[in-house]
């Protein structure tokens, strides 16, 4: 990956819904040229995709995460399970005390707790502890 392929990344980390025209424009190269470096950046795997951000407060969603022990090893098939669950957002494998973060974002407290409940509920799974989100910094 080279310079240009960089200036691209950050250009598209900052705006995914840009044309190629308008990437093209602000870092110097034609549409076709932008468009052959994107396609050539998602099939070798450097984009995987494209996302939207966006304010969960102003969206009225509640964001947590959950501190979760799982119980059954190895702890392939819990992590997919949770990865598969309503609301969440993205499942961290860790070493430690805890095996799993898993963020998500939910429509109000009560779907947290249902959340909460339906993890701590699996066999899978020894215990989750839930925290509020209060502040995001990137």
């Amino acid at each position: 990956m080279d310079h240009t392929d960089q200036k691209i990344l950050a250009a598209l980390a900052r705006n995914a819904r840009l044309s190629f025209a308008a990437l093209g424009r602000e870092i110097g190269l034609s549409r076709t040229a932008v468009q052959d470096r994107v396609g050539r950046l998602e099939q070798s795997g450097v984009i995987t995709g494209y996302l939207t951000e966006y304010n969960a407060e102003a969206a009225g969603l509640v964001s947590a995460v959950l501190f979760v022990r799982i119980a059954a090893r190895p702890c392939d098939p819990a992590l997919t399970w949770l990865a598969s669950l309503s609301g969440v957002e993205e499942v961290l494998s860790i070493s430690g005390e805890i095996d799993a973060l898993v963020r998500c974002r939910v429509p109000n407290p009560a779907a947290l707790t249902a959340l909460n409940d339906k993890i701590g509920a699996n066999a899978m799974i020894s215990s989750v502890l839930s925290s509020l989100v209060l502040a995001r910094r990137c």
